[in-house]
């Protein structure tokens, strides 16, 4: 449960400082390196869906710095979907494959506020998860990340100005 928990914080660390940054492919690199930690994480929790889908999520976060095509962003939809169906568990799964399907369309956005928005959508998917299955440090941690969005969200014009 700790090294778990440990994982997460140094996740948040990542997420604080991934949308401060103006350049859409710095923000998905760190998001890749927070998703891998976090797919870990979910993996030491028990939580195999979530754990499957992060892992998933650092790989679009990595195709999603190359390019922005749309038949990426639906090959990763349908491998979202086809993961998501393979290892469904319960009721609360729909919460990460939710959070999943709107982090996968933000990463292949090219405009930065759109990207943004549809991450704070996702987030809150991925905060009711993390509420669901007791990671008191993924509430905390995704709790930050939507406020740092936020902060992001209302900085980018001077940021990219």
């Amino acid at each position: 449960f700790w090294l778990s928990q440990m994982l997460a914080g140094f996740s948040f660390i990542f997420d604080l400082l991934a949308f401060q940054f103006a350049r859409r492919q710095t923000t998905l690199a760190i998001l890749a390196a927070s998703t891998s930690l976090l797919a870990i994480h979910f993996c030491l929790l028990n939580a195999p869906v979530a754990a499957g889908l992060m892992a998933l999520a650092a790989c679009r976060y990595l195709a999603a710095i190359m390019t922005t095509a749309r038949k990426m962003e639906t090959v990763f939809i349908v491998a979202t979907c086809l993961y998501s169906a393979l290892s469904w568990q319960q009721l609360a799964d729909v919460l990460p494959l939710l959070g999943s399907l709107l982090m996968t369309s933000a990463a292949f956005h090219p405009a930065a506020k759109s990207m943004r928005r549809l991450t704070l959508c996702g987030s809150a998917c991925w905060l009711l998860n993390n509420l669901v299955i007791g990671s008191p440090v993924a509430v905390a941690m995704e709790s930050a990340f939507i406020l740092s969005t936020l902060v992001s969200y209302w900085r980018l014009p001077r940021l990219s100005g």
